[in-house]
């Protein structure tokens, strides 16, 4: 874990922004509006290939903004207009403006423009999709060719043993000289390999993503070959072995286990934790993990697991830089569970007390899996079963209701290592990132 000195928000500006809060029910329907020009159009944008008879796919949705003013379900979705719609239904769990992506379903009957209506609660606006017939075939280069393809990104995690999914993508460019549409294939090599189909609309260098399928058999470095008419390049492509472990934690406690960090935020740093000693503290038994950090280290960091669960005991107002109490509480803070399965939330307890200026606060901490069970690459390493955890601190004036401090923590806790990846984000900016470097776990 990693405190971070911030700038404090004045008081004026919080209870402020208190003051214009209106309740949160998360159990209840949201509240908002479809955002649009003056001519109704949504605004966002419409992605994806659209073709006669052809059925659409995880390429094909619509983006919309939406301006939400009370948080709780959702569903938007459009009329069905040849053959195919767009939907999207979820959660908002953040007000003000939000972009949502409506998926696609169906497959045109025909090729022209047609006019969507988008429908959030009594909100409407616009959207025109193109369907073309795609009997035309495209003429197109590859750039870099007869080279190294000019890749613009490589998306996704490439682990010997672990079936590729849609996030699996390289995005390459080509010239294109007649639009239409187009297939291209990659060599297997490894066991899996990249395709991807669509149409060219316009003629021009641009860029197309080619989606990874099959497994890696083994890890090292990939060459594939991609051709078009007589064109051809080629891309190395990363396969990772998994990390192996001995431990079950998720959160190892181990004494003289470390942990070494290369610190994104502020360049150059490494950040070092090591269980050190026990302590017992309020009649629990704690770890004492000292984290060699700097600015602002070394600290003393203590934690406990119980069961299933793990605990940090620390100073309740730590992980807030919106305010501080004028006398330290300590307590435990829930930070971390086993069994995690994807969408689990909890919550601390409630801490209510004067602040160093004087008003009563009180505060909570709201935890959230964002995803369980998955493969994630960090630093050159593989880690296999990873906790995405969230963490958002939330706090109230004496005759308010909660609202967040616009202070979010992101915490990647790999099965037998720990702690991965951590990062914090307050009011939209980076405060902190760390990725892990090197370890042992005894």
């Amino acid at each position: 874990m990693k405190t971070i000195l911030f700038y404090s928000l004045s008081a004026a500006i919080i209870f402020l922004f208190f003051s214009c809060q209106k309740e949160i029910h998360f159990d209840f329907v949201s509240e908002g509006t479809l955002e649009k020009d003056l001519n109704n159009n949504c605004l966002g944008t419409v992605n994806g290939n659209y073709v006669i008879g052809k059925n659409l796919n995880a390429d094909n949705y619509i983006e919309a903004h939406v301006h939400i003013t009370a948080r709780g379900s959702y569903l938007i979705s459009t009329d069905t207009v040849n053959g195919y719609s767009f939907s999207a239904s979820g959660d908002f769990k953040d007000t003000g403006s939000v972009l949502v992506k409506l998926t696609g379903q169906g497959k045109p009957n025909s090729a022209g423009s047609d006019q969507f209506n988008v429908a959030y609660k009594t909100s409407r606006c616009q959207v025109v999709v193109t369907v073309l017939n795609g009997s035309t075939t495209a003429a197109f280069t590859l750039q870099g060719s007869p080279g190294a393809c000019m890749i613009d990104t490589v998306t996704g995690n490439y682990i010997q043993g672990y079936s590729l999914d849609t996030s699996n993508k390289i995005k390459i460019r080509v010239d294109v000289t007649i639009p239409g549409s187009y297939e291209i294939l990659t060599d297997t090599v490894n066991g899996y390999s990249f395709s991807s189909s669509g149409i060219f609309l316009t003629t021009g260098i641009q860029s197309i993503s080619l989606t990874g399928s099959g497994m890696p058999v083994n890890n090292g470095t990939d060459m594939f070959t991609v051709k078009a008419g007589s064109s051809v390049c080629n891309f190395p492509v990363t396969v990772f072995p998994i990390v192996t472990v001995t431990n079950n934690d998720h959160f190892p406690l181990t004494m003289s286990s470390y942990w070494d960090y290369t610190d994104l935020y502020y360049q150059g740093n490494i950040i070092t934790n090591i269980v050190i000693d026990t302590v017992t503290k309020n009649g629990n038994l704690y770890r004492s993990v000292m984290e060699e950090i700097s600015p602002g280290g070394p600290l003393i960091l203590y934690y406990r697991k119980t069961g299933i669960n793990y605990f940090e005991y620390a100073a309740v107002d730590k992980y807030t830089s919106s305010f501080q109490y004028a006398k330290k509480i300590y307590d435990d803070l829930p930070f971390l569970t086993e069994g995690l399965r994807t969408g689990n939330s909890w919550q601390s307890k409630e801490y209510s007390d004067t602040a160093s200026f004087g008003q009563v606060i009180g505060l909570q901490y709201d935890y959230s899996c964002l995803d369980a069970g998955n493969s994630v690459v960090i630093n050159g390493h593989a880690f296999a079963d990873v906790y995405k955890v969230q963490m958002k601190p939330k706090i109230k004036g004496a005759n308010n209701i909660y609202a967040y401090t616009g202070e979010i923590y992101l915490y990647y806790y790999a099965k037998g290592i720990g702690l991965i990846y951590y990062k914090k984000i307050n009011l939209g900016f980076d405060y902190g990132e760390w990725q892990i470097k090197d370890w042992q776990v005894n």
